[in-house]
């Protein structure tokens, strides 16, 4: 009789095991585990000593200088600038003398949003790809951080012209360096699964004084393109509940899950610059001018049309 019960508790315990199972895979299949939690983060930097790198001459400049004094090559965040405090305001130009370009990392659909993952903070988002697929940094920059990095894996953190940095995360294989300058579009590495990661994807982290936002503030992820030129930074900026979105920017808020378009938005129109485009024929095939573009796009008449790069013509 005991030899029975045994038997049964035993089935019973197989039972919950297979459907915790399946559960467990269905939910790491719908929502792949990426990156490293924010707490976590803090964790690991908060006894560091400051970094005693220096900055590189390369992206030494006022426009960015006025918002960080170091240079970390080893850790994702250890930082002593502070982020805006209630009431700050930071709007940032999103194109300058110095960042003419924007790419998006990776085509592909949206696995798993910002926020809050049960306990933790998901602290980027999960775009899908394939094992070894080309990830491109998203404006133009200098590396700041190239290595296998804990739970991100192999990882690769650019600070960009514009005061904003990008992190890229579970890659297969990195390909630049640390103080290498890129532009937007240049590949930094190549799709994988390496870290805290349960299938190929790419954790993609938008930051700004070393506090990550959710990029959907930003990019509008049904068409890859800016929801603006300029990104307005405050304390707002920084919440974490689950693909959190200020309640200050409903319209863009909207417009970034596909759901409307704010007048704003919808009046700007984006082109991906391909083998023989130039600022005149992109002045007559948009019935605009080349001042016009240069003007919003913040660039030189005389700039260099990278293929692959998005350029605003509207």
């Amino acid at each position: 009789m005991a030899l029975k019960s045994e038997t049964l508790t035993l089935l019973f315990s197989l039972i919950l095991c297979i459907s915790s199972g399946i559960a467990s895979a269905q939910q790491l299949a719908d929502e792949p585990a990426g990156g490293m939690d924010v707490n976590e983060l803090e964790e690991t930097v908060i006894m560091m000593p400051p970094s005693s790198s220096s900055i590189p001459s390369i992206i030494d400049i006022p426009a960015v200088n006025k918002y960080y004094t170091s240079w970390d090559t080893l850790y994702v965040r250890r930082y002593s600038e502070v982020p805006p405090n209630a009431g700050d305001s930071i709007i940032l130009p999103l194109f300058n003398d110095y960042s003419t370009g924007y790419v998006f990392p990776v085509e592909g659909s949206l696995l798993s949003p910002f926020g809050y993952r049960g306990r933790r903070v998901h602290s980027g988002v999960d775009i899908k790809l394939a094992a070894g697929d080309p990830v491109s940094t998203a404006f133009d920059g200098v590396v700041r951080m190239a290595r296998y990095y804990s739970g991100y894996g192999n990882c690769v953190v650019i600070r960009h012209y514009n005061g904003l940095e990008t992190l890229y995360g579970h890659l297969s294989k990195i390909k630049v360096t640390v103080n290498q300058q890129v532009k937007a579009g240049d590949i930094v590495g190549l799709g994988g699964r390496t870290g805290r990661a349960t299938c190929n994807h790419l954790h993609f982290e938008t930051r700004f004084q070393g506090k990550a936002f959710n990029p959907k503030q930003m990019i509008d992820f049904n068409t890859f393109s800016l929801l603006s030129d300029t990104f307005n930074v405050t304390k707002a900026t920084y919440g974490v509940s689950r693909d959190y979105l200020p309640g200050i920017s409903k319209e863009l808020s909207a417009d970034a899950n596909g759901l409307s378009k704010s007048k704003s938005t919808k009046s700007k129109k984006y082109h991906t610059i391909k083998s023989g485009d130039t600022l005149g024929a992109l002045s007559i095939k948009y019935k605009t001018s080349v001042k016009q573009i240069c003007s919003i796009n913040g660039i030189k008449p005389t700039k260099t049309l990278k293929i692959g790069t998005k350029i605003r013509v509207k």
